[in-house]
C-alpha cells in the first residue's frame, strides 16, 4: 500500500506541476496551486520515508514481504 501511495504521489506532483505551468502560461494566478504542490511534496516525503522504514525493517527481518510486522521472538 505504501509503495502504491508513493507512485500515486509522484503522479499527483507531476500533474500539479503541469497545471501550474499551464496557469502561468495563461497569465493566471498560481499561488493556490503552488500551495497544493507544496502539500503534495510534503506528503510524498512522508510516504517515501515510510516506505524506506518498511523496506529496512523487511531487510532486518522485522516485517514480512507484504510489510506486516512479524511477532517478536
Amino acid at each position: 500500500m505504501v509503495a502504491r501511495h508513493v507512485l500515486e504521489g509522484e503522479k499527483h506532483i507531476a500533474d500539479q506541476t503541469a497545471l501550474i505551468e499551464r496557469l502561468r502560461l495563461m497569465g493566471l494566478p498560481t499561488e493556490d496551486a503552488q500551495d497544493l504542490l507544496e502539500y503534495f511534496c510534503q506528503l510524498q516525503a512522508q510516504h517515501e520515508k515510510h516506505l524506506r522504514r518498511i523496506s529496512d525493517e523487511c531487510e532486518l527481518g522485522l516485517r514480512d514481504k507484504q510489510g506486516g510486522l512479524l511477532p517478536h521472538q
